[in-house]
């Protein structure tokens, strides 16, 4: 039966509110309003004076447009909209929708529940709803996951390339004798234990891991980031022989400097590690990196200047984004180092980034607070 037919009374009962609409906009209560409209528009007058619902319920002003379609037509027709919240002054929800008609001459809107069930369509908007969050929480716990493989992955290849460039040394220089060749066979049986270690982290991984970010900002426990330069710099010398490029480290500030800040000294050494070996990688060869550390009074600024063909400008932006490389960069990396750089900098409070210099290669910088 179509509830225009119905007397007002009932369709109060039914919880229908009856509008016949007015000039200017206005529109006049039917019978009696329904509760929940009275709750949702105190101010609605019930002795049929004009009202504007627009004002109130601002979803309406923009279904009159539509509607006026069907209330300056000739033939009666109606029009239902879409289903919309509107909030009381208890904070309490209604979901409503609106239906446009034309009778005879009249021209009525009338503002009801939605034809679903009210409660079941709250309880599938909440599922819904949370279902939302869920994944969300999900894709971020998969995206977090999927960044410590890589970085685990990227971590236990570098020392493996550090073990290859010794043994190479050792081999180019004929020191395989007696002696050497015991650790010529130590050094490869290093390498295949090496290579185990990743195999066993590719299929294990999905066991779950301690926090990826976790640091100290504590003086006695925080890394020292001068002592961490010096080894990880040792580390590397063989590479950086193959290449016969030297490091050159230089500090500047007060001499009673205290060189340690917040962090974890595993990671910052994982830090230092990409950032060398990408300038091992892409400066010139018989050339120095310059590692300078600064004291810039609540941090320590470190700087690693290589002497490459440097960043183009347009990839500055992007270098430390996820799984970006850069041109002519190495079969095989992830492109997940600097990636891992920015978000633990960040993470300890601190800030990195990259000085371009096309002409005599690129400075890649990071500042730490210091430990309190």
């Amino acid at each position: 039966m179509n509830p225009v037919l119905l007397p007002p009374t009932l369709l109060a009962q039914l919880d229908i509110a009856v509008l016949q609409r007015k000039s200017g906009g206005a529109f006049s209560l039917i019978g009696e309003p329904p509760f929940w409209l009275q709750q949702i528009c105190p101010e609605l007058p019930t002795d049929g004076s004009p009202w504007h619902p627009g004002n109130y319920l601002l979803y309406l002003a923009h279904f009159y447009e539509e509607a006026e379609e069907i209330w300056n037509g000739e033939a009666s027709s109606q029009l239902t909209s879409d289903v919309w919240t509107e909030e009381d002054s208890t904070g309490k929800e209604w979901l409503l929708e609106a239906i446009a008609m034309k009778v005879g001459q009249e021209d009525l809107l009338l503002i009801k529940f939605p034809s679903n069930d009210f409660q079941t369509l709250r309880s599938v908007y909440q599922e819904a709803r949370d279902q939302s969050l869920k994944q969300y929480s999900l894709l971020k716990e998969i995206d977090k996951r999927e960044v410590l493989l890589h970085c685990t992955v990227h971590d236990l290849s570098a020392p493996l390339a550090g073990i290859r460039a010794s043994l190479w040394l050792m081999h180019e220089d004929k020191m395989v004798q007696p002696v050497g060749e015991e650790f010529l066979e130590i050094g490869l049986d290093q390498v295949d234990k090496m290579q185990g270690l990743i195999n066993e982290t590719l299929t294990t991984f999905s066991t779950r891991s301690k926090p990826l970010l976790q640091s100290t900002a504590n003086l006695e426990d925080a890394p020292d980031v001068a002592e961490s330069v010096k080894d990880v710099t040792e580390a590397l010398s063989a590479m950086g022989s193959l290449k016969g490029v030297s490091f050159r480290i230089s500090t500047e500030g007060p001499e009673d400097t205290a060189w340690k800040v917040v962090g974890d000294h595993a990671r910052l050494e994982r830090i230092l590690f990409n950032l060398l070996e990408n300038a091992l990688r892409h400066t010139r060869d018989e050339s120095m990196v310059v590692i300078r550390l600064r004291d810039e009074g609540n941090a320590i600024r470190v700087s690693i200047k290589d002497q490459g063909k440097g960043v183009p400008a347009d990839m500055i932006h992007k270098l430390f984004d996820k799984f970006a490389q850069g041109e002519g960069n190495e079969k095989g990396k992830a492109g997940l180092g600097l990636y891992f750089c920015k978000i633990t900098v960040e993470s300890w409070g601190g800030e990195i980034g990259c000085l371009p210099n096309m002409k005599d290669g690129a400075c890649f910088w990071f500042t730490l607070p210091k430990a309190a």
